[in-house]
C-alpha cells in the first residue's frame, strides 16, 4: 500500500474504536478494552510501516511523504487538509505510536481489570478499595479518542490542522483524566 494512503489511515482505528465502544460495547469491559487495544495495535502497525518507509527513503527531507485534499474553498483558493511525514514527523510518529500502545496495554491492569466490583463502588466515582474502575469501558472509549487526536496531530500537514487536533487532544486529555465524571476536582 502507498505510504500516503497508509498515513491517512493511521488515526482511523482509534476513532472507530471510540464509536464502537460508545455505541455498542460500553456494557462489556472485556470487549471494550479488546476493541481499543486492537485498534491501537492496528494504528501502531501502520505507523511502524510508515516509519520504516520514511527512514528508508532517500532524501526524505527534500521529498517528504505528503498528500492533501481541498477542504474549504476560500476566495480564489482553498484550505487543504492533508498528511505529511518528514524526518521529524517520522520520529515523532514512532514515539507517539509506541507510547499510545504502551498506555493502552498498561491501562488494562491499572484499572484493575479482572478484579470484582467492590460493594462500596459507586458509578461515576473512582474505586474505593482496589475494585474494578466503575467507568472502565468509558475510559477506553475516551483514551481511544485521545489516541486519535495524538496521531492526527503528528501527521497533520498545516498549522490549522495542528491547532484543531491540539485543542481536541487537550479536551480528550481532560475527559480521560477526569474519567468523564463531568466535574473538576
Amino acid at each position: 500500500m502507498q505510504p500516503e494512503i497508509l498515513t491517512w489511515l493511521i488515526p482511523l482505528p482509534p476513532i472507530l474504536a471510540f464509536a464502537l465502544i460508545i455505541l455498542f460495547t460500553n456494557k462489556s469491559n472485556r470487549i471494550s478494552h479488546s476493541i481499543a487495544v486492537g485498534a491501537m495495535l492496528l494504528s501502531w502497525g501502520m505507523a511502524m510501516a510508515v516509519f520504516v518507509t520514511a527512514i528508508t527513503t532517500d532524501e526524505l527531507g527534500l521529498h517528504p511523504i505528503a498528500s492533501a485534499i481541498a477542504w474549504l474553498p476560500i476566495g480564489v483558493g482553498s484550505l487543504e487538509i492533508g498528511v505529511l511525514i518528514d524526518p521529524l514527523s517520522a520520529i515523532t510518529l514512532f514515539f507517539v505510536a509506541w507510547t499510545c500502545l504502551g498506555i493502552f496495554i498498561y491501562s488494562i491492569g491499572y484499572h484493575n481489570f479482572g478484579k470484582p466490583k467492590d460493594a462500596e463502588d459507586k458509578h461515576g466515582l473512582p474505586p474505593q478499595n482496589g475494585g474494578l474502575e466503575p467507568m472502565y469501558a468509558r475510559f477506553f472509549a475516551f483514551i481511544s479518542l485521545f489516541a486519535f487526536g495524538m496521531l492526527t496531530l503528528v501527521v497533520a500537514d498545516n498549522l490549522l490542522q495542528r491547532f484543531l487536533y491540539f485543542s481536541h487532544r487537550n479536551t480528550r486529555k481532560y475527559t480521560t483524566i477526569d474519567g468523564g465524571r463531568g466535574r473538576l476536582r
